[in-house]
């Protein structure tokens, strides 16, 4: 098995932190109409949105939401909305756009989790799969030092993220990198999810990485382990976290093949530039196909999450 180096040999581009919009949900999207402290509904980041959601790993345990950097403007249902009718939140374009080189996030999977912010403690010194000796962490993060070098090639800006990602970033586009362990070593291939709630954007780009992964990799797309942990990915839940990307950067997960497999693990440690360079070019086919101008072109308007429940004591 080959030895990292590329940690001392590579460029690591320095994290950005931008703080804008932070929002996540698939849905419509509206004109552009800056929010304001005056709009009917605003509520402003951090604050309660009076709504409740669940944890991937634990449904039975609701937390609640809050509004994300930038704020959120809650839209009640019209007269005309049929009964139990939630409303929907328009999630305004970030007041600042980025601007310059086309911008890509690359999480490395578990990296730095001992430094992660109280919202995130449950994370707290999380290493990822281990295989024989082999961490994840490790593969993680040679895997995105090359895909920064080859992105940065080619213009493209990257910031190399830790698993705190800064509250409400913003790019053009984010990918968090992990790797997988069946603990069996029975299960080969990849998983890729995005959230279920966010921007327009997220499936052309999984679809873009997908194909130029497997294209290039020749591992299947493992569809039947996708877990509720990876489309409910922390980096996405932009109402149950602060720092969580902006609802207007489209962004996906990336697992890349299980460590615990003898022909994925092979890939992962031998061949970490067959595995970047296919992450680059599925990036690059995206923003060349989705520019900035659409990707911060409107408002998204998304459907709310049903009314926390009124607690009602039990009888003595």
């Amino acid at each position: 098995m080959r030895t990292f180096t590329g940690a001392a040999a590579l460029a690591t581009v320095a994290v950005a932190v931008v703080l804008v919009a932070n929002a996540a949900l698939t849905g419509a999207s509206v004109g552009r109409a800056a929010v304001t402290v005056v709009d009917p509904g605003y509520v402003p980041a951090g604050a309660p949105l009076g709504m409740i959601g669940s944890d991937p790993d634990d449904p039975d345990d609701p937390w609640s939401a809050a509004a994300p950097p930038g704020g959120v403007v809650l839209q009640t249902p019209g007269p005309s909305a049929s009964p139990g009718g939630v409303g929907q939140i328009r999630i305004p374009v970030p007041r600042a756009i980025p601007a310059g080189p086309r911008r890509v996030g690359v999480q490395v999977g578990h990296w730095k989790t001992d430094d992660v912010p109280s919202e995130l403690r449950r994370l707290e010194g999380q290493t990822g799969a281990n295989w024989d000796g082999l961490s994840e962490i490790d593969v993680n993060l040679e895997v995105a030092q090359r895909i920064a070098v080859i992105l940065n090639s080619q213009g493209i800006a990257v910031d190399v993220l830790p698993t705190t990602v800064p509250a409400g970033y913003l790019a053009d586009a984010f990918i968090s990198l992990h790797a997988d362990s069946d603990g069996v070593g029975e299960v080969s291939g990849f998983k890729m999810a995005h959230g279920a709630r966010r921007g327009p954007y997220e499936e052309t780009l999984l679809a873009d990485v997908r194909d130029a992964y497997a294209d290039a990799t020749g591992l299947e797309w493992d569809t039947q382990h996708i877990t509720r942990s990876m489309t409910g990915y922390f980096a996405f839940n932009w109402s149950r976290f602060q720092h969580a990307v902006a609802a207007h950067t489209p962004a996906i997960i990336l697992e890349m093949g299980y460590l615990s497999s003898d022909h994925d693990r092979e890939l992962l440690t031998e061949k970490p530039d067959v595995l970047a360079g296919a992450i680059a070019d599925g990036l690059v086919r995206f923003l060349n196909e989705t520019p900035r101008s659409k990707i911060f072109a409107q408002d998204l308007v998304v459907p709310a999450f049903p009314a926390r429940p009124t607690f009602v004591p039990r009888a003595p």
